[in-house]
């Protein structure tokens, strides 16, 4: 059996101030106390808006400007090689929302990088200024489409199945990538890597109805994990979600904490 789709992944919406914090930690090891700390700092010099928020959406009138202020972005020298190729028509308006933008939008560059002095920033405030204005590139940019192909075999009357993709426009997932590769400590992308499948998990041409050789079969065994010990990113999502399950659907936050 074998079955097609193709699948639109939405690019990420922006930052507030925890998904801020979490890929801080993830990416340059920095805990949420400093993250915020270097934050305020950039918002002082006026080079990223109010990064004490909760709200990972920005308003119609705050879009209006993001054209202008992408220019100024792909500008910058850590995008300047984004920028021949990032395409400022038609940008994704998912992270454009009123309604659900609270005292403050979510964090952005402002328009004073152009005339600011970056190479004079200090390392923690050149790598957090670089993430949001990464994200910022994220959140406009087009979907990751891919086809995704699933396949079932049957053997010895016993079912098989894998899954195998194939990237037909990559979008937002390109910026990312390059950023990741661009991390000394840069791991994998787990969401896209496929580790049953050679080949960057691409399947070859197959039918259904099919008969297929059988080139060999193993048995392994394994052993299961502990859950792991919580790092500050990790720590940040639990904490953000504390006892969602018990509070009403209609409650206005789902979980206990806050940014």
């Amino acid at each position: 059996k074998v079955e097609r789709k193709t699948v639109f992944q939405q690019a990420p919406l922006l930052y507030d101030l925890t998904a801020l914090q979490k890929d801080c930690n993830i990416h340059h090891d920095l805990s949420a106390d400093k993250t915020l700390s270097i934050a305020q700092s950039l918002y002082e010099k006026k080079l990223v808006s109010y990064p004490r928020t909760g709200s990972r959406y920005i308003p119609e009138d705050v879009m209006a400007h993001v054209p202008a202020l992408l220019e100024k972005v792909i500008s910058m020298p850590w995008f300047r090689e984004y920028g021949r190729t990032f395409d400022l028509s038609g940008l994704n308006t998912r992270s454009v929302d009123a309604t659900k933008v609270t005292d403050h939008h979510a964090v952005i560059p402002t328009r004073n990088l152009q005339n600011a002095d970056l190479s004079g920033l200090p390392v923690g405030e050149r790598m957090i200024l670089e993430l949001v204005a990464l994200r910022l590139l994220c959140a406009v940019a087009e979907p990751h489409t891919y086809s995704e192909t699933a396949v079932t075999v049957e053997c010895a009357g016993a079912a098989f199945t894998t899954k195998g993709k194939t990237v037909k426009r990559p979008g937002w997932r390109a910026l990312d990538a390059a950023y990741r590769a661009a991390l000394k400590n840069a791991e994998p992308d787990k969401e896209t890597e496929d580790k049953a499948l050679p080949d960057g998990g691409r399947l070859p041409e197959l039918s259904e109805g099919q008969t297929l050789p059988l080139s060999g079969a193993t048995v392994k065994e394994g052993k299961t994990s502990p859950p792991k010990h919580f790092t500050e990113d990790t720590l940040l999502s639990a904490m953000e979600t504390a006892g969602k399950d018990d509070m009403p659907e209609d409650a206005e936050r789902q979980g206990l904490g806050t940014p």
